[in-house]
């Protein structure tokens, strides 16, 4: 017998939707030794900029250690089996 793989389907952190995400909402962050997005969400096509948007609000009240850097908050491309470092980023303007 042949076990099952588990698959993740990550849905849109909008109150109440739970449609599939298709967005990561997140913004890029270094303590200078390692690189990570820092995650504000998931958004589905619908809901894509009110996340943004409350990613935004959510990264201007965060405090940083010393020598922590983060970007801005963006919107990646979610790809199934693919890691932070490979989602593509829309630009700004598309967003």
């Amino acid at each position: 017998m042949v076990p099952l793989e588990f698959r993740y389907g990550p849905a849109c952190s909008a109150m109440g939707c739970g449609r599939p995400a298709l967005y990561k909402v997140a913004a890029s962050w270094s303590d200078g030794a390692s690189w990570e997005l820092k995650n504000y969400g998931l958004a589905c096509e619908e809901h894509r900029m009110s996340q943004l948007a409350r990613g935004q609000l959510h990264r201007q009240g965060l405090v940083l250690a010393d020598g922590e850097v983060v970007g801005q908050v963006g919107l990646f491309v979610l790809r199934t089996d693919t890691r932070d470092s490979k989602l593509d980023r829309l630009p700004d303007h598309d967003a």
